[in-house]
């Protein structure tokens, strides 16, 4: 079992399980993983998340990624393709800082096209 995957399974679950993609992901994770037993799937998510939210420890999540995973060995490719879904496009941020003393009016920006007046 790969334990990066494991890794990062646990990371994204207890991440959203805080917010609102909760719903949505738990719904999709127990769809993946439950197969005929869907509604048993999704309440052990809920548990993992109650202890999660009680105890501030992803302890119980990782366990259950990992029997999860043991228990559908082909599922693993799913897991990824889910896990990559989920992750933001790379956003590229710029950080402008002015100094000193600054009188009148200041324009800050990446690329200014057009004519520019006062």
């Amino acid at each position: 079992m790969d334990a990066e995957l494991v890794t990062a399974a646990t990371t994204s679950l207890v991440g959203a399980m805080t917010t609102s993609a909760w719903q949505t992901l738990r719904g999709r994770v127990a769809a993946l993983f439950g197969r005929d037993r869907e509604a048993d799937v999704t309440a052990e998510l809920e548990t993992i998340r109650e202890e999660v939210e009680a105890d501030g420890d992803d302890a119980a999540a990782r366990v259950w990624v990992r029997r999860a995973l043991r228990e559908n060995p082909e599922l693993e490719a799913m897991l990824r393709q889910l896990l990559t879904e989920g992750q933001p496009q790379q956003i590229n941020v710029r950080i402008n800082t002015i100094s000193g003393g600054q009188h009148g009016t200041t324009i800050m920006a990446g690329t200014i096209n057009g004519n520019i007046t006062k």
